[in-house]
Formats: C-alpha cells, structure tokens, sequence
C-alpha cells in the first residue's frame, strides 16, 4: 500500500514481532548455536557505503511503490543483521541496522544519519559524535 509509513513500508514491524517471539522461544529452550547454524560460516568482507545502498529507497520528495525496503544481510560486529543506507522516506541518508539478537552498545535496531564509514577504512562505521564504530561486513555471496 502507498499510504503505509516508511516504517511499516520497511516490513520491520513483522521483522520485530518475529525476532520477539523467536528470542522468547529460544530464551525458554536454553538455545545453543551449533556449527554451521550462523550467517557467520559464509565468506565475508568490509562494507563499504555503495554496498548498504538499499535499491528500492524512499526519499520524502520521491517516495518508492510501497514494496519493503531491501536491506542487506551483513555482520555487526559479529552479530547477524540486515543493514541499509537511505533516507528511508525521510529527508536526510541514515544507516538503519536490524540485529537478529541485541548489540551491548545498538540493542536491537539502531538507526542513525550521523555515520560514515570511510573509503581508507572499509567496514568500520563511525557514527554519533562520541568516537562510536562498530564493525560491519557483508557477503560475498551476496555481490
């Protein structure tokens, strides 16, 4: 639908009520990753700004079709996302992150337009005005 808000054209509210109710299945059932049960077994390298482009974005003067955005699979310091770079209907680019277990320092889902990640320093993202990164690569599989 074309009426929907950038959040809701983002699909992370279905995403988020997923994660909930896996997170609250895997806290009762004592999870324990096995081998080969992570994003984390395929080939990975830094990020860099154009690779987190989310092709379908949405700009507040040239809004998409409505479809969800198309984030791309990527690691978080080591932790499994979707990550993306647009300015999700809005005015102004921003980095958006959605976590598929909490981050100490991003929790869940983190989102911020004050972020770079430099051409000398590909998959490190500074961001914030305190000295903040994190680590993020994406996959090679996926280029």
């Amino acid at each position: 639908m074309v009426n929907k808000t950038p959040y809701e054209q983002s699909g992370h509210n279905v995403w988020l009520s997923k994660l909930f109710n896996k997170n609250q299945k895997l806290l009762s059932n004592a999870f324990y990753p096995t081998p080969g049960d992570t994003m984390s077994e395929r080939n990975t390298r830094p990020a860099r700004e154009e690779d987190l482009i989310v092709p379908n974005g949405s700009h507040a003067m040239k809004p998409n079709d409505g479809t969800p955005y198309k984030l791309r699979a990527a690691l978080v310091d080591g932790i499994p996302a979707q990550a993306g770079i647009d300015p999700f209907g809005t005015y102004s680019e921003r980095i958006r992150i959605l976590l598929e277990h909490a981050h100490d320092e991003l929790g869940f889902e983190f989102q911020t337009k004050r972020f770079m990640i430099r051409d000398e320093e590909p998959g490190i993202c500074h961001w914030g005005h305190k000295n903040q990164s994190f680590t993020i690569e994406v996959f090679v599989d996926d280029d």
